[in-house]
């Protein structure tokens, strides 16, 4: 208990490092103005695409920021209590390979990309330096801590869209989900000092640390270990087709937890046993990149779950709209109003036109095996304030891109064709 309660206030002492270092302030702001800037790139697509302003984005950045806090207090106790040691080029090394890689595409700004790319790099010619087990401890952490916020924040506000099925070819609607935490965390980090620098320093257990980077100590002197603010960046990219978006981010938050584990039983190993530090090289970009395969092939081959039926499916409602008030939601099916089937949006809308006074309508939830229910309105439509699941009639759709660099290469290689 002694040693724990050292370690809260070694910690506590380390909190103002958060707020007095101007560097980590930079680093800080670059990272909450980046999330910022993916939530206004959200915004302005459900805008444009439905109308839809759910919220602001600075909201959603401060929501993200609570999400991020709870994520860097766990990643600081994995950390600490494992003992998983950083070399702090290495983690710099890091941003700067995985923001190059994210001119291929998006979802390669992971440090799962850089760390094997650099790693294997490193096995093979030997430059740069890099401490792999370490990194590698790094990533399966970090990417433990992402598998908890999916889990607690992964489905929150997802964006409905409409998509080309991959495999029917038709017009399907879905969800995208989409969330992005800055992670202040604080992590160990390996220096060398002199004997002295051990007065008043907590005593750890033989085996800590788990992982530590390999760093020639003189005789005069000692390896310290300290704890250091660091910044991270998590962000989680989905779809959701077949899937409601809370089942599809607890069934990636699930893969994903199962990864970071294997990837940090594959570090300690590599840390204690040189020649298997190719495996964790290998394990980090291939595995996370077949889970990312595996989820987008399983949306592709299964049935879509928002597709045309015999009433008007309820893909999304707008916040306080009358459709909201009502209590419709996502899976309804709108069967009649006033006592009239509808089939299409297009039928809802001719019911609606030019407006009903206190209108009836027959629903029920194909999601959720529900009994029909009728509810009765008080007010004027329309507006109903519904996003319908698409029909054979729709024409626009979202097409998924590419990154920057990929598209630039295609459109070089077009015109060379031409």
């Amino acid at each position: 208990m002694q040693r724990i309660l050292a370690l809260v206030k070694l910690v506590i002492e380390t909190v103002p490092m958060f707020i007095l270092d101007p560097t980590y302030l930079l680093v800080f702001l670059i990272v909450f103005i980046m999330v910022y800037s993916q939530y206004k790139k959200i915004g302005a697509v459900e805008i444009r695409m439905f109308g839809l302003k759910r919220s602001s984005a600075l909201k959603e950045t401060f929501i993200s920021l609570a999400y991020g806090l709870i994520g860097g207090m766990i990643a600081t106790v994995l950390f600490i209590a494992l003992g998983i040691t950083l070399p702090g080029t290495g983690v710099i090394l890091l941003w700067l390979v995985a923001i190059l890689l994210a001119l291929l595409h998006p979802r390669f700004l992971c440090f799962s990309y850089s760390a094997g790319i650099i790693s294997l790099l490193n096995i093979i010619f030997g430059i740069p330096e890099f401490d792999i087990p370490s990194i590698m401890g790094l990533v399966a952490i970090l990417h433990l801590v992402e598998a908890i916020l999916i889990y607690l924040n992964g489905a929150k506000n997802p964006s409905p869209i409409y998509l080309k099925h991959e495999t029917t070819g038709k017009i399907v609607g879905g969800f995208s989900l989409h969330r992005f935490w800055p992670v202040p965390f604080m992590a160990v980090i390996a220096t060398i000092g002199f004997q002295s620098s051990l007065n008043g320093a907590v005593t750890m257990p033989d085996w800590w640390p788990l992982l530590a980077p390999e760093i020639a100590v003189k005789p005069e002197y000692v390896l310290l270990f300290t704890i250091w603010p660091v910044m991270a960046g998590l962000g989680y990219s989905d779809l959701a087709l077949s899937s409601l978006p809370h089942q599809k981010a607890n069934q990636t938050a699930f893969r994903l937890a199962l990864y970071s584990i294997c990837l940090l039983g594959l570090s300690i190993l590599a840390n204690r046993f040189s020649q298997l530090l190719i495996v964790p090289a290998i394990f980090a970009p291939v595995v996370h990149e077949f889970i990312i395969y595996q989820g987008l092939r399983r949306e592709s081959k299964l049935e879509p779950l928002f597709t045309n039926s015999e009433g008007v499916m309820i893909l999304d409602v707008y916040p306080n709209s009358p459709a909201d008030q009502m209590g419709l939601k996502t899976g309804d099916l709108i069967l009649s109003i006033n006592g009239v089937d509808v089939s299409s949006p297009q039928d809802l809308s001719k019911e609606m036109d030019p407006w009903l006074i206190d209108p009836v309508l027959e629903v029920k939830n194909l999601l959720h095996d529900e009994e029909k229910r009728v509810i009765n309105y008080r007010g004027k439509l329309p507006p109903l304030g519904i996003i319908p699941v698409p029909n054979e009639k729709q024409r626009v759709y979202i097409v998924l891109r590419d990154g920057y660099l990929v598209a630039w290469l295609k459109k070089w290689l077009h015109k060379r064709k031409e």
